[in-house]
């Protein structure tokens, strides 16, 4: 899989009522944006509500963040503050920016403020796992 730069994944999640946020840096995707003349996608519900997606992202499955683990969501979601730090996921609502972000969250500096500050950003909604029988499995995450 080609890959043309690096991505920072905010994962999050609230806890007691409060937003938090752990950041991952994801060392290798292809970035692929409506801004840059590229994709723009839309999705149906099964009410057939339309949404609009202007940035994909593709994660090459063998290219992951060292020293992290990746954990289904529901799963990543059940562990404790702590161990969210160790493991990483991919959900809907989760924000991504292009490549390596300074950005870090803090209560006084929530998510909303990397949105603001920084141009390539895409709150995800879609989140799809593609395993291929030749080995070309990969993430695939479209937002808005």
């Amino acid at each position: 899989m080609l890959t043309n730069g690096c991505a920072t994944l905010y994962n999050r999640w609230e806890e007691n009522g409060a937003e938090r946020c752990s950041r991952v840096l994801l060392p290798a995707v292809f970035w692929e944006s409506a801004e840059e003349g590229g994709f723009a996608g839309r999705r149906y519900s099964k009410k057939g509500q339309e949404s609009l997606c202007t940035v994909r992202v593709l994660v090459p499955g063998g290219k992951l963040p060292a020293g992290r683990t990746y954990l289904p969501p529901k799963q990543w979601r059940a562990l404790p503050a702590a161990e969210k730090e160790i493991y990483f996921t991919f959900q809907i609502g989760d924000v991504l920016a292009a490549g390596n972000c300074p950005f870090q969250w803090g209560e006084q500096n929530p998510l909303r403020e990397l949105v603001r500050q920084y141009d390539q950003t895409a709150s995800l909604r879609l989140c799809r796992s593609v395993v291929t029988p030749r080995g070309f499995s990969h993430w695939e995450l479209e937002g808005i």
